[in-house]
């Protein structure tokens, strides 16, 4: 539900507005998802802590979801490892499109009642070899907090990567 566009291998991913459907993706302005702790470059094998953000300043905004994978941005096949590093608030899904893995917040870890956003932390490990760009496609909820799909909002830069990291130098 990451939003990544369609490849050679791959039909194009929907994004998490797809059940929550009651308002457009990006519905304001006011939403924001980041990525934080990437490098200019990877480096084969090396570790990254990595944070994602969500935050949307409305009151009523008072339960918090995301799923993100990483992908080589050529072919758009699974790049590199993630790891949840915190099992109480985070978690990882294998088995995915083009060999792709996903991290995504557990149902403890979806912050009920907190306001103004969230925030989960992860690690990536970069491919093990290899010389392309990788690209970090996500999308977030600021959901209204009632249990329901409906009055959800969605964010995503889809089809557009959230973030891209240089490969290694040559």
């Amino acid at each position: 539900m990451t939003g990544v566009p369609a490849s050679a291998e791959a039909l194009a991913e929907m994004t998490c507005q797809s059940c929550h459907a009651t308002s457009p993706l990006n519905p304001d302005a006011n939403g924001r998802v980041r990525l934080e702790g990437l490098p200019e470059r990877w480096k084969p094998g090396q570790r990254y802590a990595l944070v994602l953000r969500v935050e949307h300043p409305a009151a009523d905004r008072q339960r918090w979801g995301f799923q993100l994978t990483a992908v080589d941005a050529r072919t758009l096949q699974g790049a590199g490892r993630l790891v949840a590093t915190d099992s109480e608030t985070t978690q990882v899904i294998e088995g995915g499109l083009a060999e792709r893995q996903y991290v995504e917040q557990t149902e403890s870890g979806t912050g009920v009642g907190r306001h103004g956003g969230m925030e989960w932390s992860f690690v990536w490990i970069a491919p093990g070899s290899g010389d392309g760009d990788v690209a970090f496609f996500a999308a977030a909820n600021a959901a209204n907090g009632d249990g329901a799909k409906e009055g959800d909002w969605i964010f995503s830069p889809s089809p557009t990567p959230l973030a891209t990291v240089r490969g290694p130098a040559p």
